[in-house]
């Protein structure tokens, strides 16, 4: 199976992976809705390379988040709450640019984790996925709460893992909003992706924080 879209990176060479990265994530919360700072592992001055910021895109009451090039502040990727969704599945769409047109998207998230099931279970479906949803191409596993989940390639076991997606949040700091992860990120692997995978993990994970109207 080819790499998501075709090339080495899904919006800029920046983002492909030429050797195993870390990096970290950080969640805090304004008045605009949820926000997050990405920044290169265990360096205290390290310059943020990506920015999540809550977006107001025009479709519905649904929770949309731009990832931005920190330096340019122009939009990567957009991440958005679908409407289409199952009854209980919560379902997660991501877009290049800040377009959110069929055309440009890139792949949806799927939460499939069962009633009382032990951890929690992401499918992943690239845009050129021709299987309706049933057969992924990521799978992340694990445990959200006890701290780490998995992303494999389809259906293969954690073995096979391409990152793994650390919550590194103490309990008071996610009832506060302050959540932080650490991302592991193999070589070869688009962190553009990764990253939209924690953001989209955080959030099926987060109450609704619906901002203020903008008249």
């Amino acid at each position: 199976m080819s790499w998501p879209w075709e090339s080495k990176a899904a919006v800029d060479g920046r983002f492909y992976a030429e050797h195993p990265t870390a990096l970290t994530v950080t969640r805090s919360d304004t008045w605009s809705g949820h926000g997050f700072n990405v920044t290169t592992f265990g360096s205290n001055d390290a310059a943020v390379m990506m920015k999540v910021q809550t977006a107001h895109l025009g479709n519905g009451n649904l929770r949309s988040l731009l990832l931005l090039d920190a330096a340019s502040q122009a939009p990567l990727l957009a991440v958005e709450e679908s409407r289409f969704g199952v009854a209980g599945q919560r379902r997660w769409e991501a877009f290049r640019g800040r377009d959110m047109k069929g055309a440009d998207r890139l792949f949806v998230a799927v939460d499939r984790t069962r009633f009382l099931q032990m951890g929690n279970t992401v499918h992943v479906f690239l845009h050129a996925n021709s299987s309706g949803e049933r057969v992924p191409d990521f799978v992340v596993r694990g445990s959200y709460l006890r701290g780490t989940m998995t992303v494999s390639r389809g259906g293969g076991d954690d073995a096979d893992f391409v990152a793994q997606i650390r919550n590194e949040s103490s309990l008071w700091a996610s009832l506060v909003g302050e959540n932080r992860y650490t991302l592991w990120i193999k070589t070869g692997v688009d962190q553009a992706f990764i990253i939209a995978l924690a953001v989209i993990l955080d959030q099926m994970q987060s109450p609704r924080h619906d901002a203020p109207s903008r008249r």
